[in-house]
């Protein structure tokens, strides 16, 4: 009966203190189409959950924007004034950098060769620069005509404004080239961890603002509007789709308590 009692007593000291759990976890990866989709919207709606501290970031770069402008009469008044071969031979390696079919190229074949290859890494650096890329283009096409700046060609000055202009001499600010050339070297500079590429990939960019300087075709506010917008398309791409990879884990846990009326039972879904 002693015998009895102490295992008896020995099983309840062991139901007092144990809990019994198991998971049931869904690793399923999400469809690439969703996430490209996803990441697009996400970026797009960004607006909607900033905080204070976003919108006086925001604020900041409008400002920084503004008062780059007051270059923009000087800068532009120096790099029109040069003609040299060798900066001819970059203006055109920053003008095909900068251009919607280069964009393709780094996405297109990112994404194609990391499915062929089975590299998960590069198949993901090309589902990055497609939901940057798209969410930068979307940006600065929607900005050029609403603000409806006017082209330093067409000679009336960086403060020359027609809001929701259709002709393209108005649509200045922000540079598309500089949007893409940016968003395409943010994010493989931020996929790659030689150094020397990484230079290698601003130095690109680079040629794209001063090919648009060079060229005549845009303020250097215009530039740097591009640049800010690439920045912001290429970070919010990089988190989003690197954080969407798999559909978010299901953990159910089930748990047994001992009470003096008897047993618990508590299901808790995560």
């Amino acid at each position: 009966m002693k015998k009895a009692k102490v295992t008896i007593f020995g099983l309840a000291f062991l139901l007092c203190h144990c809990q019994c759990s198991f998971a049931q976890q869904d690793s399923t990866t999400r469809p690439d189409v969703v996430r490209f989709a996803g990441g697009i919207l996400h970026n797009i709606g960004s607006p909607i959950r900033w905080t204070k501290t976003d919108w006086k970031t925001v604020s900041i770069l409008a400002l920084s924007t503004g008062t780059i402008s007051t270059l923009d009469r000087p800068v532009n008044q120096y790099w029109t004034a040069k003609h040299d071969p060798s900066l001819d031979v970059i203006n055109v390696i920053g003008y095909s950098y900068g251009k919607p079919y280069s964009g393709l190229a780094f996405a297109g074949g990112f994404y194609l060769t990391g499915i062929l290859v089975k590299n998960e890494w590069v198949r993901e650096t090309g589902l990055m620069l497609a939901t940057s890329l798209i969410t930068s283009s979307l940006l600065e096409a929607t900005l050029k005509p609403l603000i409806g700046r006017a082209r330093p060609p067409l000679g009336t000055g960086n403060y020359d404004f027609h809001p929701f202009s259709g002709e393209p001499v108005f649509h200045s600010l922000p540079s598309g080239h500089a949007a893409i050339a940016f968003t395409i070297s943010f994010v493989l500079a931020k996929r790659i961890e030689s150094v020397p590429l990484k230079i290698l990939f601003y130095a690109f960019a680079g040629s794209t603002a001063l090919c648009r300087l060079y060229s005549n075709a845009h303020w250097l506010s215009d530039v740097a509007l591009g640049g800010t917008i690439a920045w912001f398309s290429a970070s919010e791409a990089i988190k989003y789709i690197a954080n969407t990879r798999f559909v978010r884990n299901t953990k159910t846990n089930v748990t047994l308590h001992p009470n003096v009326g008897g047993m618990t039972l508590r299901i808790a879904f995560n």
